[in-house]
């Protein structure tokens, strides 16, 4: 729906009239932060974790309101619906004062919007606590294989993990190989979400990206499925679902794109706590979150000042921390002072990885939906 919205969008919306610049003419960033003094923003993000809802309201907001900015975050439970305000906006002419102000944004909606224009320019690099990203690496510096270009600030990274109960299973398969025999060794104790479900999405493309192919990827999942949950004519409808099956014992892996979900289980009690996260083929299908700010935004000064509290280190070594949130950083440590580094020197712990081993870097945004499809018509029928 975003991508056939973004098509309506007048093509001198997007591409004609360029975007208004992110700096305050003269000062640098200084004068952004003047300008932002008293500012309140709208942060339109996904409310649906009670972590991260919990980590912004007691960490962010006051960081923010210690810089003059009023921070409000502004619960939806579909990014889309904020990209989707921002078309609406634009559509009707308004090239200012718009409703929102920041979007934790998805790969498919930012290349959407930026297609069409959305996004204010030339803003993420100049941020003073972007001098601890890798600005270059491809997981910074492209989201969903669609280059960032300063139009949006990274603030958090995932990686796609599984888990397995160490009671029930000691040796856990350590590739798709290994998964496959596994399942056939026992059968309907394997399962994974039905695409277009985001963690299902998620398993079928690390399936594509670690056999090196589309084709190879779904042959491997059609050779599964006999073996999956109930013989794969009926799957989870989330990750949720294939959590609770977990935790019930019905199914012997769970599997999520956040490397922390181990660790809130167990600490909510859904999982017991003889869980464990493991990695299957050394590494992960990994991608970075971002924030993005819409070009007709009304705090846009607000807006990268909140965009830079959530670099800060003292915050991202806070939402590192397994009893925090558990969320790998976006830094890397050789950019950062010796104190800031001891600030990530929290105690380990057993539900959360060491390493998240060789990323594996995502698809381009526009292949996921077909991937999606091929899946249906070739692996659920």
């Amino acid at each position: 729906m975003v991508l056939l919205l973004c098509c309506l969008i007048p093509a001198g919306c997007g591409g004609d009239a360029p975007t208004p610049a992110a700096s305050t003419a003269g000062g640098g960033f200084g004068a952004v932060e003047r300008a932002a003094d008293g500012q309140t923003v709208r942060w339109w993000m996904y409310g649906g974790d009670v972590a991260i809802n919990r980590y912004v309201d007691r960490h962010v907001v006051p960081a923010a309101a210690a810089r003059g900015v009023t921070l409000r975050r502004v619960p939806i439970t579909d990014t889309a619906d904020a990209v989707n305000r921002v078309v609406a906006e634009r559509r009707a002419g308004r090239d200012s004062g718009g409703a929102v102000d920041l979007i934790w944004i998805n790969g498919e909606n930012f290349a959407a919007g930026k297609e069409a224009g959305l996004w204010l320019e030339d803003w993420a690099g100049r941020l003073p606590n972007a001098r601890g990203l890798d600005l270059d690496a491809p997981i910074v510096a492209e989201d969903f294989r669609v280059p960032v270009d300063g139009q949006e600030s990274p603030w958090s990274r995932a990686a796609f993990v599984f888990a397995y109960d160490r009671a029930r299973v000691t040796d856990p398969p350590s590739d798709l190989d290994g998964l496959l025999a596994y399942a056939r060794a026992h059968p309907g104790r394997v399962a994974y979400p039905a695409p277009p479900d985001f963690t299902g999405s998620a398993f079928v493309r690390q399936a594509v990206q670690r056999l090196g192919s589309e084709r190879a990827g779904l042959d491997y999942l059609r050779r599964l499925k006999p073996f999956t949950y109930r013989k794969g004519r009926v799957q989870p409808k989330s990750e949720q679902e294939l959590s609770t099956l977990f935790a019930d014992g019905q199914v012997d892996f769970a599997m999520s794109y956040d490397a922390s979900f181990v660790a809130r289980g167990v600490r909510q009690g859904t999982f017991p706590e003889t869980t464990r996260p493991f990695l299957i083929g050394g590494g992960s299908l990994q991608n970075t979150s971002y924030v993005v700010i819409p070009a007709n935004a009304a705090n846009r000064e607000g807006a990268q000042v909140v965009a830079d509290v959530l670099l800060a280190p003292r915050l991202q070594a806070l939402k590192a921390d397994p009893a925090v949130l558990g969320v790998p950083t976006v830094l890397e440590p050789d950019r950062l002072t010796a104190r800031e580094r001891r600030l990530f020197r929290a105690a380990g712990s057993p539900y959360l990885l060491e390493s998240l081993g060789t990323p594996l870097t995502e698809l381009p945004a526009d292949r996921v939906e077909p991937i999606e499809q091929a899946w249906t018509r070739e692996v659920l029928r």
